[in-house]
């Protein structure tokens, strides 16, 4: 069965109000071991996010009166955030965030693009529904081996129509064998198992009748 984001993230979510202040929001953050927040106004709208990294800052004292014209963006804008005393000061803004129907492989490319470890879910007003992190996302590969091989089954010859492959899981790896009728069936067949949610490497032992891609010139 094919999961999204809202199957798999957290809904019972700590967020900030954009007036907490400072200090409230170090010990509420130490108080919950979290190292980031969701900001959020009266209406349970995301503003954007606010991480102990940005608290931090202060900390370190970068001079707000050091600033020169020629300074990189990132230190000008760590100098103008470590002068914050409020969550709407200090967040990162606006927040990336996902929606709870996008799909997981979507949500850890925004990870993974963005340099973030969670993300907001939000609806579709941008309200606040529940947050996603890393080891949510990895709940997708939390299915057995007979599981995951009726799916790829389903792909196989479902989708694809190809009645002579034999698929195999072993702790989430697929093991394609048997054969094809055309050499270019194989990378297509590869690369649609590969997308299967849960399926950690595919392993192609595959047999072809026609070499296809030789008669065009293309190599595989």
């Amino acid at each position: 069965m094919t999961r999204t984001v809202g199957d798999l993230m957290a809904t019972n979510v700590l967020a900030a109000r954009d007036d907490a202040g400072y200090r409230e929001l170090a010990a509420f953050m130490r108080a919950h071991h979290v190292s980031a927040l969701p900001v959020v106004d009266g209406e349970h709208h995301v503003l954007g996010v606010v991480s102990t990294a940005d608290l931090l800052l202060k900390l370190a004292d970068p001079d707000p009166e050091e600033g020169y014209m020629a300074e990189p963006f990132r230190e000008r804008l760590d100098r103008i955030k470590s002068t914050g005393t409020t969550a709407h000061d200090l967040m990162t803004s606006p927040a990336v965030t996902v929606t709870a129907g996008t799909a997981p492989r979507e949500a850890a490319e925004v990870m993974r693009r963005r340099g973030v470890r969670r993300l907001p879910v939000v609806d579709g007003d941008g309200r606040l529904v529940g947050l996603v992190g890393r080891s949510d996302l990895l709940r997708v590969y939390e299915v057995s081996d007979d599981a995951l091989t009726r799916t790829v089954e389903d792909v196989v010859r479902g989708l694809l129509g190809l009645t002579d492959v034999v698929t195999t899981a072993d702790h989430g790896v697929v093991t394609l064998s048997g054969g094809v009728v055309r050499r270019s069936d194989i990378p297509r067949l590869v690369h649609a198992v590969r997308a299967v949610e849960g399926v950690v490497h595919v392993r192609c032992h595959l047999a072809y009748g026609l070499d296809d891609l030789t008669l065009t010139g293309t190599t595989a």
